[in-house]
């Protein structure tokens, strides 16, 4: 089996996108007659190929605004990539021209081809078209939009969704063949680890002070400013220290808040799964402010680490967080609703071993990296034996068969 992601989305300065095709191609390495092909855009055009696995970068122009991403366009190249691996399987991380690409690919070859939603594609939008040209054009545009996706996404053979939040929302855009199947993380990496003390001294945490963490894209639509925000809204009785993990188009505003605030700490992109799950563990809170994430997998890292995670309510996190007794949510993403939840949060008790052990033992029985991809691999050896055997169904009809996950009509 030879599955092709065509990555739009992909970054090298990481992100959710990043970690789930990584993880993906170690595990269909392991598998005996697998392999991962992945195109990605990039500064140059460069092919990396090992055993189980082939990388395409293709040279892209920089998406504008934009630190980390760039435009995968050249239809030519992508094509080319994919008739020479003539993959089983061609999946499409995002609802732009790639996917077309992908589309059109798939019927060459007279493969399937699968999409992951892996962006809430209206609602991104939505959010910028009201940032630059008001709330009436966002509304009037809102139909159109969503009869696109609907266009593209019936045009699948399966959608991957990884939220029963976003399963629900694409059912009522009369999407066809979803199947949801939550994302994971790996438990075996990211476990808790004593690294407090040693976290805390390199970061000149003060004995009485709490360590919140952000690890991800410094971006708008992460909620970075309202959270560093947040901080001047806290009670002094309650001290706290801030470190953000991470670039993006954000990184000359925080680098200068870092430099004028002693308790906020900046650090860039961290490659290293080890590392990451030092800082995790160190912790006290892990906090992300964004409203627009479609599942957050270092939700899953920090808490799979025992670490308690404050996100935002009705944000894409929420679901990652259905392992907590008590979930901890914040009303809003502005800087005083996150104020009154880290203040409410921060008056807890500081989390003991066992309970990190336990936060730990319940995620990986839920949110089990190696969980996830059993549920996406049998949905791809499924959609490839139908079509291999002639019995696939007209398109209106076929039903999306995920093992382990939920399959939704």
């Amino acid at each position: 089996m030879t599955i092709c992601d065509i990555a739009q989305f992909h970054s090298p300065l990481g992100g959710g996108v990043k970690r789930y095709l990584h993880d993906k191609r170690l595990r269909l390495e392991a598998q005996p007659g697998c392999r991962h092909v992945l195109i990605i855009p990039s500064y140059r055009n460069h092919v990396t190929a090992g055993p189980g696995h082939a990388v395409y970068e293709i040279e892209s122009l920089r998406l504008p605004g934009s630190k980390s991403y760039r435009m995968l366009l050249n239809k030519r190249r992508i094509l080319e990539a994919v008739r020479r691996e003539k993959p089983d399987l061609i999946e499409v991380g995002d609802p732009y021209r790639t996917a077309w690409i992908g589309l059109e690919a798939g019927r060459q070859l007279g493969i399937p081809v699968v999409a992951f939603y892996h962006s809430d594609f209206p609602r991104a939008l939505d959010r910028t078209i009201v940032r630059f040209s008001g709330p009436l054009i966002a509304r009037g545009l809102s139909a159109p939009i969503r009869r696109y996706i609907r266009r593209l996404y019936n045009r699948m053979d399966a959608t991957i969704v990884a939220s029963q939040h976003l399963t629900d929302t694409l059912r009522r855009a009369r999407i066809e063949r979803i199947a949801h199947i939550p994302l994971g993380t790996d438990t075996a990496l990211f476990h808790p680890r004593d690294s407090r003390d040693r976290v805390r001294a390199e970061f000149g945490v003060p004995p009485e002070a709490k360590l919140l963490l952000f690890v991800g894209r410094l971006a708008r639509e992460k909620g970075i400013k309202n959270l560093i925000g947040a901080l001047d809204r806290l009670s002094p009785e309650t001290p706290v220290h801030l470190a953000l993990i991470g670039d993006g188009e954000l990184d000359d505003w925080v680098h200068l808040e870092a430099n004028r605030r002693p308790n906020l700490t900046w650090l860039p992109y961290c490659e290293s799964a080890e590392r990451l799950a030092d800082l995790y563990s160190a912790a006290d809170l892990f906090v992300h402010a964004g409203r627009w994430e479609t599942f957050g997998i270092v939700s899953l890292e920090a808490q799979a680490c025992g670490t308690p995670v404050l996100a935002v309510r009705g944000g894409g996190l929420e679901e990652s967080l259905s392992c907590e007794t008590t979930p901890l949510l914040a009303d809003a993403g502005t800087p005083e609703a996150l104020a009154a939840a880290l203040s409410s949060a921060l008056r807890r008790p500081q989390v003991t071993a066992a309970e990190r052990k336990a936060r730990h033992q319940a995620l990986a029985e839920r949110f089990s990296i190696d969980r996830t991809f059993r549920s996406i691999f049998a949905l791809y050896r499924h959609l490839i034996d139908e079509n291999r055997n002639g019995r696939s169904a007209a398109p209106a009809t076929r039903s999306a068969v995920a093992g382990g996950g939920t399959a939704a009509r």
